[in-house]
């Protein structure tokens, strides 16, 4: 009888209990518990609704500047340089309708994601108007998983994004300042091979002047009398100074030939600062590619620049009639300043 009556007890005191949990649970569930998920930055973004991308990190939130201009996306904040516009649609695509896993709404722990004002990444994106419509920070990456911590500035409600964003700002493992390389048109010269007809190179006391003598496809049975043969594009001998050199390997100077088409540098420098400093004001190398409808590009190659800190070492480098000061790696320098011996046939 008595262990029945402990029994009934015992089982009155696991209900209180249950009870009392149920209700902390319940309370602390709306104190501080948002949806699973959310939509954290609504709407649709993309280069014509957005003029202007501010990138930051904690007390610089103007470390990279993105703008619009009649001219193509450019960096305000390094030297007006080409946007590499792929990476700008691609980021903006990624943001937008961005959603999360909800995680926190105290102000208590924001640190404890890397979300206080003065560690957090900041993007920040104006309309045509100027007007902010985009902005978001970031915060550490979640163990475990591969989405950042966020939150919309001014809000102590934290998300977890369901994939990586970080990397969308040329940032790869935990938040840093963003690094405007990431987001710089690199391409600095980009010509289609057969449709170069020569190639001229500069190199101190040494020029080579090279053309293209391609090979000619006779007309086909049954065409008109007098009919001209073809050109075939896609297949030529090389001419050294207008006459064909059998010491020389077409293999080696097709690939001269492909290393000028088709350059891509590592950084650009002021394009303010003058040609002397780069030394492009008398350029000691320099190649000149004929197109098949007669016009030019010159490529000038000016002194080195050491490595320091964060900047890269490389050769300057301008197309002549442009601003732009490409540096470009020694890699490139090697591969396209040959002597007449390098390029002899094994």
């Amino acid at each position: 009888m008595i262990k029945t009556k402990n029994l009934v007890i015992l089982a009155a005191v696991m209900l209180l209990l249950a009870g009392i949990s149920f209700m902390q649970k319940s309370q602390h569930q709306k104190d501080t518990s948002g949806s699973a998920t959310a939509i954290v930055l609504s709407g649709e973004f993309n280069k014509d609704n957005i003029s202007r991308i501010l990138l930051g990190y904690g007390p610089n939130p103007e470390a990279v500047v993105l703008s619009a201009s009649n001219d193509g996306w450019i960096i305000e904040s390094y030297h007006n340089a080409r946007v590499n516009e792929q990476r700008i649609s691609t980021m903006l695509r990624n943001f937008s309708n961005l959603a999360g896993e909800f995680r926190s709404d105290s102000e208590k722990v924001l640190g404890q994601y890397g979300l206080n004002d003065d560690e957090a990444i900041t993007v920040r994106g104006l309309d045509q108007s100027g007007n902010e419509v985009l902005a978001i920070n970031f915060g550490r990456t979640a163990e475990g998983f591969p989405g950042q911590f966020m939150r919309t500035p001014g809000s102590n409600k934290v998300y977890l994004s369901q994939t990586g964003m970080l990397s969308h700002l040329g940032i790869y493992g935990e938040p840093a300042l963003p690094k405007v390389q990431f987001f710089l048109e690199l391409q600095a010269i980009q010509e289609s091979v057969p449709n170069l007809d020569a190639m001229n190179l500069v190199d101190g006391d040494q020029t080579l002047n090279f053309s293209k003598k391609f090979a000619l496809v006779e007309a086909p049975e049954g065409s008109p009398e007098g009919a001209e043969p073809t050109t075939d594009r896609n297949a030529w001998e090389w001419l050294l100074d207008g006459e064909i050199d059998t010491d020389l390997a077409k293999t080696k100077i097709d690939g001269v030939l492909n290393s000028c088409a088709s350059i891509r540098a590592n950084d650009v420098a002021d394009p303010g600062v003058s040609l002397a400093e780069y030394g492009l004001d008398n350029p000691a190398q320099m190649v000149s590619l004929t197109r098949q409808d007669g016009s030019e590009v010159v490529l000038e190659f000016g002194s080195t620049r050491e490595a320091a800190a964060e900047v890269t070492a490389g050769t300057y480098m301008r197309i002549a009639g442009t601003k732009t000061i490409w540096v470009v790696t020694s890699y490139t320098i090697k591969n396209i300043f040959k002597n007449r011996d390098d390029l002899k046939a094994e």
